[in-house]
């Protein structure tokens, strides 16, 4: 996560940035206050929760381009043993940066049954 500012405001318009994880410790609710102070989401420990670590993973990028009036466009998530990958395009459209709400979230999750 400290190096996803550089990162994408390195990669020209429409580039390819890959990004690989094995924070999947953090990422699938071993440590919920460091996943929160990383990546900005409050993970779930629950069956979903490798889908749940792309998505994660997919939100602290765009969180970072949008800083920069960038918006990106997945193209191959990744979830493989201990690691996630993630293949996302990157473009500079500081109107289409205002749409990157639509694509966020709110995972609600009952801590009395696991569906």
């Amino acid at each position: 996560a400290p190096f996803l500012d550089g990162a994408v405001q390195a990669i020209s318009d429409g580039g390819l940035l890959c990004v690989t994880s094995t924070d999947m410790t953090v990422l699938s609710g071993g440590y919920p206050e460091v996943c929160y102070a990383k990546y900005g989401a409050m993970p779930t420990k629950a069956k979903h929760l490798h889908e749940y670590a792309l998505r994660v993973l997919l939100h602290a990028i765009e969180a970072s381009a949008t800083r920069y009036a960038r918006h990106i466009v997945p193209v191959v998530s990744l979830s493989i043993d201990f690691y996630i990958r993630v293949f996302v395009r990157v473009y500079k459209s500081p109107s289409n940066v205002k749409h990157t709400i639509g694509r966020r979230a709110l995972v609600l999750q009952s801590a009395g049954c696991p569906s």
